[in-house]
């Protein structure tokens, strides 16, 4: 009787630290996926080089734009020729005007899963997005822009 008993409890023990373990290692991987993903995404130097774009453009003219959809922006949009120097020198490749709200497809993958880490809830009108190429891997960065009325 005492043989089925112990053979009985070991089954137990071993089935519950088998589901502790697994609901582990889900957790564990899903924060290791995460960390991958934020290593990209929101850089405190891409942060402050995206800060100080953003008040370069609201001097030339970024208040005034507005879109329904996402807006590749250029520095042709703007009518100033040291927009391309701060481009180079903050290593942003491509830059964006994005409604609140609206995070659409695109042709980047690495842009779209940026997108959708986004929060709603912001009292933005629009994203401004930035996208830098460092070793070959994209990164991106985002700031609230307000538009006058």
């Amino acid at each position: 009787m005492k043989k089925g008993f112990a053979l009985l409890e070991t089954i137990i023990v071993i089935t519950f630290v088998s589901v502790s373990l697994l609901l582990l290692y889900g957790t564990f991987t899903s924060l290791v996926q995460n960390s991958k993903r934020n290593i990209l995404y929101d850089d405190v130097s891409h942060i402050y080089q995206l800060y100080y774009f953003k008040e370069y453009l609201e001097m030339v003219g970024l208040n005034e734009m507005s879109t329904k959809e996402i807006r590749l922006l250029s520095c042709d949009d703007f009518s100033t020729s040291s927009c391309s120097t701060l481009t180079e020198e903050f290593g942003i490749t491509q830059f964006y005007l994005v409604p609140m709200g609206n995070r659409g497809e695109q042709e980047n993958d690495a842009m779209y899963s940026y997108l959708s880490t986004l929060p709603h809830d912001q009292d933005y009108d629009y994203w401004l997005v930035g996208e830098f190429l460092e070793e070959d891997t994209y990164h991106f960065a985002s700031i609230g822009v307000m538009h006058d009325e």
